[in-house]
């Protein structure tokens, strides 16, 4: 089964990182690159724009890179305690509005219950 351009061209990334699994699918890929050269100077465009990038941002060392896990740790601790804080912040402020109400609704309902029992005695 022969493949297109566009396939082709879709797995050079999957190709060139070795990560295909499928022998099958590697054998056509490498079978349509003999054959079509449009595709084998993309594949050599590709491999060069891969080693150029490879090269200008290359892989930081082990100590670098416990440095850089050690900078992304502490930025997300502190993203994620600002963040209980604001949830703090804001479930102690519906609480209060939920309290205020509750008071103000107390408050309104014994001044009418206590007008209305004061009417009542008057009436006696």
């Amino acid at each position: 089964m022969n493949i297109t351009c566009e396939v082709a061209r879709d797995m050079a990334e999957l190709y060139k990182a070795d990560l295909l699994i499928n022998k099958e699918s590697v054998q056509q890929i490498r079978s349509h690159l003999k054959t079509c050269p449009a595709c084998r100077a993309y594949y050599k465009a590709y491999d060069k724009h891969t080693t150029e990038q490879s090269r200008k941002n290359p892989l930081p060392d082990s100590e670098d890179m416990d440095e850089m896990q050690k900078r992304t740790y502490a930025t997300l601790a502190k993203k994620m305690n600002q963040h209980r804080i604001m949830e703090i912040i804001g479930t102690s402020a519906a609480i209060g509005a939920g309290s205020i109400m509750l008071i103000i609704g107390l408050v309104m309902t014994s001044k009418s219950l206590h007008e209305k029992y004061h009417e009542g005695a008057e009436n006696l």
